[in-house]
């Protein structure tokens, strides 16, 4: 088939006609001889993934791939924190005004893109669901003092999940924006378009849409989580709420996206060993940004308002990563199940 026109080119970015699909469904016969692609388009949807090897796109799936994922989901149903929790921290008025700044700049940001794009682009790619998060911590946040003197109950929830969301909000923030300008985009402008898209695939990600969702969503997201009023230490409970968020898009990136031909990310290739490594890199990425911003937030002086009330209800303790602890967990019981 053809491939796509668009200037999106192998992005999730593309007008909302651009993603009907050109190509027919493949024909069901049963479910144990159902083809794995859902669309006969050799694993390129719309032909926009045309540019990558097909060997990634079509065909078996990597032992690896099988034995992350046992990992990965095991390790989130498995070993929680204990106390899995979550403080909430009160801001000051112009820390408030800044969150609710955030937030009417992300609805701006997604109407925007709607308007122009699709929705789906925010349904479906890791870009798009960092920044509802980051606007959706924003708005629960700033809308928990509203609601305290006429619904205390709503506003406790909307604090507890404000709260949990904030380092899932800026480790994605801080990961989109380092995987897509140092990565993606100079892989994808210098080696798997064409040259004659190249130009228009630059200009189209230099534009305000894309500046905001790849540039602007750092400092976005660091509102009231890295710095201001809101901003607290950060424990284990953080970090597994944002492996939680990794988990739930693997499934929708492995068990939709791939059968749909959608490949946004192709370093994470599920066909290839390798994914071992990248998808590795990637969740020690997220242990680290966890260590660097309580880093960060110790060395601001003076220390963020909300640090030393959240530091008293939770003391600092060891961060605790559940694929390591369920790993450690697995090799214990081998360990004690083989006689010595």
């Amino acid at each position: 088939h053809t491939s796509s026109s668009s200037v999106a080119g192998p992005t999730p970015f593309h007008r909302a006609r651009s993603w009907h699909p050109r190509d027919g469904r493949n024909v069901r016969r049963g479910w144990l001889s159902t083809t794995w692609h859902i669309y006969d388009n050799n694993g390129s949807y719309n032909g926009w993934f045309d540019g990558l090897p097909e060997w990634m796109r079509v065909g078996s799936w990597a032992p690896m791939t099988f034995i992350l994922i046992f990992i990965l989901y095991g390790s989130l149903l498995f070993c929680p924190p204990d106390p899995l929790a979550f403080a909430p921290t009160p801001t000051t008025d112009g820390w408030w005004w800044a969150d609710i700044f955030v937030f009417v700049w992300g609805v701006v940001v997604v109407v925007e893109g709607s308007r122009h794009l699709s929705l789906l682009a925010f349904a479906v790619s890791y870009t798009g669901w960092s920044w509802c998060i980051l606007t959706a911590r924003a708005g629960l946040c700033a809308v928990a003092p509203i609601l305290e003197l006429q619904a205390p109950a709503a506003a406790a929830w909307a604090a507890a999940a404000g709260s949990a969301l904030r380092f899932p909000a800026l480790a994605a923030a801080v990961i989109t924006f380092t995987v897509w300008n140092t990565m993606l985009l100079p892989i994808l402008g210098l080696f798997i378009l064409p040259p004659h898209a190249r130009s228009k695939f630059l200009r189209f990600n230099f534009g305000f849409f894309m500046i905001n969702v790849h540039i602007a969503n750092l400092p976005l997201a660091a509102v009231n989580t890295l710095f201001g009023d809101g901003a607290r230490p950060f424990t284990s409970s953080d970090l597994h709420a944002a492996l939680i968020v990794v988990g739930l898009y693997s499934a929708l990136y492995l068990f939709i996206l791939d059968r749909l031909g959608l490949h946004f990310y192709p370093m994470f290739c599920p066909r290839s060993n390798t994914c071992a490594i990248t998808i590795g890199l990637l969740l020690l990425l997220y242990y680290y940004v966890l260590r660097g911003a309580n880093a960060t937030m110790a060395g601001w002086s003076p220390p963020p308002a909300g640090a030393a009330e959240a530091q008293a209800e939770m003391p600092e303790a060891e961060i605790q990563a559940a694929p390591l602890v369920f790993c450690l967990r697995i090799f214990e019981s081998l360990r004690r199940a083989i006689p010595s």
